[in-house]
């Protein structure tokens, strides 16, 4: 099957490049069909036929040539080469020159030119140009009338072009200036997006908010009852104490009580109950919590049964104490669940701070406290490197995570509260793990989603909307929150975060 020929050139489709009314001499196919003719019985022209196959270069972008052709049979391509492409300039066919301007003027080829087709040329030198010239004068004038065509082709290509780059240019400044438009509303559709999904979030963290202040809340309003109910008798019955002294060691020593190990305590409680068998079971949790010097001092009230009424004034006094920090932390954590979600509505551009995670999570443990009672806490915590961040933003993070762990478990199990270091030491690991159901396996990618609860009266495995908020808060952070099988079964939320170096 034969292939297809190159289009002809314009001048090709209109021969007559000057008017064939007025200079038919000129006319490229008559010029071609002469040489044609005279070749056979020409030695010289014989010699100045030259042949090239498709795909052969005749020129090269940028070499110096002293040769033109003049194209008797078949296209050449002119071809603009640059590094990463190549840009086909046009096509040139019988009656054509290759190499003009670079051949009169003696400057680098300005564009390679390239056989489309089988071509054959006049090869013609300074030397056999000017013979040729002398030796066909019959020709000669139709030659030169040729090169001059050849170059107002050329000319008006230029001034094509140059009406063609205007117009692009026009084009162009005004899709240019559509674009600019087409941009603005782009940005201002993507503000309102922004706005729209900031309400949004800010909708859901107003319900999260809801969520969250019920457990300090709670914790609040149990502070409030004890210490209505109890602080007006303790007071009545310190007041006939010679000194108040103790009772005020034992107030503050449980205002700053620290959240101890439940493990720890439960095996305390049974050393006390060994050691103080006359005493209730609300007393011995009460001392439990105490560390061995406020025990020495609380030693001799709990040995005699007959000093049980100042034995119990002390443990309220502590009782007391330990409610009325519960009361400062609560308040602590409601104002600041506030002030974050009044910051975030303004885009409150306030710095983080760097901290000490650990004390977050102690802290959280304290407001959940009541929550505990019946879970063993285990807690694992190594010294790590403090972390930059929002820290009451990050207890959010501990208090879901936690309560989540005792819904799973029915408020009754295990939960193993642990921290590290990455093998890269860039970032701080905390886990918090139970000993409940687990998360199956068919909705582990879908617990993090805002719309996505298992919170049923149906089903015995509740998440709560605090996941949602969870790892938004920590992608805040630039940190990852993953959800794993506990080995031995569980659940294991395992919260990755940078490390300030």
């Amino acid at each position: 099957m034969k292939s297809r020929l190159p289009e002809k050139p314009k001048a090709e489709r209109n021969p007559n490049v000057i008017g064939a009314s007025a200079r038919p001499i000129y006319d490229k196919s008559t010029f071609v069909e002469k040489i044609r003719e005279m070749m056979p019985g020409s030695e010289l022209l014989s010699k100045l036929k030259q042949t090239f196959n498709e795909g052969q270069f005749m020129l090269r972008e940028d070499q110096r040539n002293n040769k033109l052709f003049v194209i008797l049979e078949g296209y050449v391509s002119q071809v603009k080469e640059s590094e990463d492409r190549n840009t086909n300039i046009g096509m040139q066919g019988p009656g054509d020159f290759i190499g003009l301007l670079s051949f009169q003027t003696g400057e680098p080829v300005f564009t390679s030119a390239k056989a489309s087709t089988k071509v054959t040329t006049l090869s013609l030198d300074h030397e056999s140009f000017e013979v040729f010239l002398t030796k066909f004068p019959n020709v000669s004038k139709t030659l030169q009338g040729l090169i001059f065509s050849n170059l107002a082709d050329r000319y008006r290509s230029v001034v094509n072009l140059h009406v063609e780059v205007a117009e692009l240019t026009k084009q162009l400044e005004a899709e240019k200036n559509h674009l600019k438009k087409t941009i603005r509303e782009l940005e201002r559709t993507r503000n309102a997006l922004i706005s729209q999904e900031k309400m949004a979030t800010l909708g859901e963290l107003t319900a999260g908010l809801a969520h969250e202040i019920n457990n300090p809340a709670s914790a609040l309003l149990r502070s409030v009852d004890y210490l209505a109910t109890n602080l007006p008798d303790m007071a009545q019955r310190a007041s006939t104490l010679p000194d108040t002294g103790l009772v005020r060691f034992f107030f503050e020593i449980g205002l700053k009580r620290e959240f101890s190990d439940t493990a720890e305590q439960r095996a305390r409680m049974k050393e006390l109950a060994k050691k103080f068998p006359h005493l209730n079971r609300v007393r011995i949790r009460t001392m439990a919590e105490m560390d061995f010097n406020t025990l020495e001092c609380l030693k001799p009230f709990a040995e005699k049964q007959e000093k049980e009424e100042m034995l119990q004034l002390l443990l309220d006094a502590y009782q007391s104490g330990v409610f009325i920090n519960g009361i400062r932390l609560s308040t602590a954590r409601i104002e600041y669940l506030v002030k974050s979600l009044k910051s975030y509505s303004r885009q409150s551009g306030k710095e983080p701070e760097v901290a000490d995670v650990r004390e977050g999570i102690r802290e959280t443990l304290q407001i959940l406290g009541n929550r505990l009672k019946d879970i063993n806490v285990k807690i694992d915590f190594p010294e790590i490197p403090p972390v930059r961040c929002f820290v009451g933003e990050l207890n959010q993070v501990w208090t879901n995570l936690i309560i989540n762990a005792c819904d799973a478990m029915n408020d009754l199990g295990e939960l193993y509260l642990s921290c590290g270091l990455t093998k890269d030491k860039k970032n701080v690991w905390f886990k918090v793990a139970d000993n409940g159901p687990g998360v199956p396996e068919k909705i582990k990618k879908r617990i993090f989603d805002s719309s996505f609860t298992t919170k049923t009266a149906s089903q015995d495995f509740g998440l709560g909307i605090g996941l949602a908020i969870t790892q938004s808060i920590v992608e805040k952070h630039h940190g990852t929150i993953e959800v794993y099988e506990r080995q031995g079964g569980g659940a294991e939320f395992v919260v990755t975060l940078p490390a300030e170096r």
